[in-house]
């Protein structure tokens, strides 16, 4: 019976270690170099991740190995993810989306799917 109790505590134990949260930040490692990311899934020891400032072409499947320097994200300035903004796309303003909050800067997803997603800073974008 103490070994079936020791192996649950184990279980739980190492389960708390290494468990982690959608839009934790993290650095990833990609081909010997740690590039600042978020993770947007988790499965299992399976991390889906994304790396600040590159492409969502880049977000891949990575494990538990690959991450280091987790720490929670904390939402700070005027606009949140999910915040209707309208964003210059060269010189006229267009409705998008915020659907990520870095330091200092915002990613947002323009409507028009021609226009795709960018990183703007704060004093780029108006609340709609």
């Amino acid at each position: 019976m103490k070994r079936i109790i020791f192996l649950f505590a184990f279980f739980v134990v190492t389960c708390a270690i290494h468990a982690q949260r959608v839009n934790d930040k993290v650095e990833i490692e990609y081909s010997g170099s740690w590039y600042p990311g978020k993770i947007l899934k988790v499965e299992g020891d399976r991390y889906f991740v994304t790396y600040e400032g590159w492409s969502d072409s880049w977000d891949e499947w990575v494990p538990l190995s690959r991450l280091r320097n987790f720490q929670h994200a904390v939402k700070t300035g005027a606009y949140q993810v999910g915040d209707r903004v309208e964003v210059e796309y060269g010189m006229i303003p267009e409705p998008a989306t915020v659907i990520e909050v870095g330091e200092n800067k915002y990613h947002i997803k323009y409507d028009n799917s021609l226009f795709g997603t960018r990183w703007v800073s704060e004093s780029q974008i108006k609340k709609l």
